[in-house]
């Protein structure tokens, strides 16, 4: 098997981007339920994928993206109102005071040194005080996972469970650990489906050209893609839901100030 480079300047912005169909169920429920002309802020929102279902949905919701690649934020400005490049601290250090509604963190806690001084921090912003959060995070117990750690098997990949860049692993139990630690409090907690999810490693391979040439948005965009949220996700994520410990591929919860 050929390594995983290691050397993140040089391989740059290498994800293959869908929106999450999960997630942003919970967004649309949480948050733009509750208000007329929602704020949503879109922490580590890449190249945009949720913020675009989510505004191709719903007129007059407002979309802030924080990215730090600079050329996933070009690619997320076509989605959202506003991007900033670069750090969340360095836009928390110059927010202004116009609340958000909602925050979302699709797959950008387990990539943090210190997830419990992150999440205070963004709890503790005055422009956060009333926002619900909506966070996902890869689940280190699902299935595959499992098998895999039997066999003595732990391979770096471009992403996915075995990004190179994650410095963090979490379970579900171990992700309600550190919300409540912050002092947020679970609403409500799905998961994503992992039966599909598994083959990832091999279904990238149809997109590493696409991705290679700077369309990060393919897999989202292609048929197949399509037809797989019309007719196996939905009795997917019902098998999933049976126990999401097991069959998640992502926890996904909302969280609030307790």
């Amino acid at each position: 098997m050929r390594p995983i480079p290691l050397d993140l300047d040089a391989t740059a912005y290498s994800y293959v981007e869908r929106p999450n169909s999960v997630l942003v169920g919970l967004v649309e429920r949480h948050v733009i339920a509750q208000r007329s002309r929602p704020r949503i802020l879109d922490i580590g929102c890449g190249a945009g994928a949720n913020a675009r279902e989510l505004k191709a949905r719903h007129d007059g919701v407002f979309i802030q993206g924080i990215e730090p690649n600079a050329h996933a934020a070009t690619l997320a400005r076509q989605a959202c109102d506003d991007v900033f490049v670069g750090l969340c601290d360095a836009w928390l250090a110059q927010a202004g005071p116009e609340p958000f509604d909602g925050v979302i963190l699709a797959d950008v806690v387990e990539h943090i040194p210190d997830p419990v001084a992150f999440l205070r921090n963004l709890a503790a912003a005055p422009c956060l005080a009333q926002a619900r959060f909506v966070i996902s995070v890869p689940n280190y117990a699902v299935w595959y996972n499992r098998l895999r750690t039997l066999a003595g098997r732990f391979d770096y990949a471009w992403s996915g469970l075995y990004d190179r860049t994650h410095l963090r692993f979490f379970t579900q139990r171990s992700l309600e650990g550190v919300i409540e630690y912050t002092g947020l409090r679970v609403v409500e907690e799905r998961c994503t489906p992992s039966l599909v999810q598994s083959a990832a490693p091999a279904l990238r391979k149809l997109f590493e050209k696409d991705v290679a040439a700077g369309d990060h948005l393919s897999l989202g965009e292609s048929s197949a893609f399509k037809l797989y949220r019309r007719f196996v996700e939905p009795a997917e994520t019902r098998v999933c839901n049976a126990w999401p410990g097991l069959f998640g591929f992502q926890i996904v919860c909302v969280a609030e100030r307790g």
